[in-house]
């Protein structure tokens, strides 16, 4: 995923959360939206899959002294969190395989009314509202983000 399309994603996600909340983004890559969310006041804890990733993620992070972004390796589909611990999760990125895995792991993390928005192309939209609905969010919906292919599907916990 490009930058310019990262930041729109993460831009729009960020609209659906409160300032100020402890959120979660899965398959966080070179965190565009955990810096976004850092900046704004949220505190983040960051996931991604991949080792090298994660290391560029905190080197970002320490480069933009923020001090409140947490940056982990972790499995999307097995999230080393408790439950009801975040006020919003945000998965923008690709997500490799267990994509079911993983909207059941967001909903488990999430506390009661919170916010999950995963990013989607326009060919997965629909499906991923299907999975959301049977991963136990509530209120799902799909928004296009404007002059982009890409689509945010939002649910509540």
């Amino acid at each position: 995923m490009d930058k310019a399309l990262a930041d729109k994603l993460a831009a729009a996600a960020l609209s659906r959360v409160p300032a100020g909340a402890h959120v979660l983004e899965v398959e966080a890559g070179l965190g565009a939206l955990a810096l976004r969310a850092a900046r704004a006041g949220a505190r983040v804890d960051a996931v991604d899959a991949s080792k090298a990733m994660v290391a560029a993620l905190k080197a970002r992070v320490a480069v933009a002294k923020l001090a409140n972004v947490e940056a982990r390796v972790g499995d999307p589909a097995a999230l080393p969190f408790v439950e009801r611990t975040f006020d919003g999760a945000y998965c923008i990125g690709v997500v490799a395989a267990g994509r079911v895995e993983m909207l059941a792991e967001l909903r488990r993390v999430l506390k009661p009314g919170a916010t999950a928005v995963v990013a989607a192309t326009e060919g997965e939209a629909a499906e991923l509202v299907d999975e959301m609905m049977v991963a136990g969010f509530d209120e799902v919906q799909s928004q296009a983000v404007e002059k982009t292919d890409a689509w945010l599907i939002t649910g509540i916990a």
